[in-house]
C-alpha cells in the first residue's frame, strides 16, 4: 500500500475508530512514513476528532490522549518534542514528565556517543599527524647505476623524471604511467591526462617572453602543485608490489600473441 492510500485509510479510520488507525500505522515499514502517520493520529487525538465525543475534555485529558499515542507508536517513531505543538498552552509539565525524562536520557546517550566518536577522531588525527611527520623524514637511497624496473634504462642518464619506491624499485615516469594508468578508474585516468596537459601548458607559458618574476614564481608554484597531484595519481604505491601487481596477475608474461 502506497503512502497516499495508507494516509487516506488512516484519515478515514480516525473518523470511525482511532484504534483501527493505529493498527494501520503499525503496519507501515517505512520509518518516515510511519512518523507522518503517527503525527496525524497525535494531532487528531489533541483536537478530539478521534471519536471521543465526551465534549468535556480539559487540558489534562488532551495531554493524556497525546501521551497515550506517543507510547502506543513505539520507540524510535516519535519523541516528546514532536507532539509538543499539539499540547495546550496551559498543560503542566508533570503530566508528561516521564516522557521528557526519557527524551533527556536519549539525548544524553547520543551526546556520549558523539563524544566517543570525537575522541576517536582526535586519536586518528593524531596518529595521521605522527605518520606524516615520520614520512616527511624518510629518505630513499638509490644506486648510481640504478635502472628502471620496466625498461632497464639507467635512470640517472635519462632525460625524464623517475620514481624511487620504498620497495627498492626505481621506475621512469613514462614507464610508470604506461603501467599504472590502465588500472586507474575512469575519473582518475581523465584527471591524469588533464594534469599532464596543464603541466605542459604551464611550462610552455613560463618559458614564453614577457613573464615577470612574480608570474614566473606563480607558474612554478602551480606546476609544483600539479606535479604533486600527478605523483599521487600514478605513484601512490609501488606498481611491482602494490595493488597494480595484484590486478595484473591475469596478464601474460609477454604481449606477443604467439608462444615462441
Amino acid at each position: 500500500m502506497g503512502f497516499g492510500m495508507r494516509r487516506h485509510a488512516v484519515e478515514l479510520a480516525l473518523k470511525v475508530d482511532p484504534s483501527l488507525a493505529r493498527g494501520l500505522a503499525r503496519e507501515c515499514d517505512d520509518p518516515a512514513e510511519a512518523r507522518r502517520l503517527w503525527l496525524m493520529i497525535a494531532r487528531n487525538a489533541a483536537s478530539n476528532c478521534g471519536g471521543a465525543a465526551d465534549g468535556g475534555d480539559d487540558g489534562r485529558d488532551v495531554v493524556a490522549r497525546v501521551v497515550a499515542v506517543l507510547k502506543d507508536c513505539g520507540p524510535g517513531v516519535m519523541s516528546i518534542e514532536d507532539v509538543l505543538p499539539f499540547l495546550p498552552d496551559f498543560a503542566q509539565i508533570d503530566q508528561f514528565k516521564d516522557e521528557i525524562c526519557d527524551a533527556l536520557a536519549s539525548y544524553s546517550s547520543k551526546i556520549e556517543g558523539y563524544l566517543r566518536e570525537m575522541t576517536e577522531c582526535d586519536r586518528t588525527c593524531d596518529a595521521l599527524r605522527d605518520e606524516l611527520g615520520r614520512l616527511s623524514a624518510v629518505g630513499t637511497r638509490i644506486r648510481p647505476d640504478a635502472r628502471c624496473a620496466y625498461t632497464g634504462a639507467e635512470v640517472r642518464r635519462s632525460n625524464e623524471p623517475f620514481y624511487a619506491f620504498p620497495s627498492g624499485y626505481v621506475v621512469l615516469e613514462s614507464a610508470l604511467r604506461r603501467e599504472v594508468v590502465p588500472y586507474l578508474n575512469e575519473r582518475q585516468a581523465r584527471r591524469v591526462e588533464a594534469v599532464e596537459g596543464e603541466i605542459a601548458r604551464m611550462r610552455k607559458l613560463r618559458s614564453g617572453p614577457g613573464r615577470n618574476p612574480y608570474e614566473t614564481a606563480k607558474d612554478d608554484f602551480d606546476v609544483e602543485n600539479l606535479q604533486t597531484e600527478l605523483d599521487g595519481l600514478i605513484a601512490a604505491e609501488c606498481p611491482l608490489t602494490g595493488s597494480v601487481m595484484v590486478q595484473s596477475i591475469d596478464r601474460g608474461f609477454s604481449d606477443d600473441d604467439d608462444d615462441e
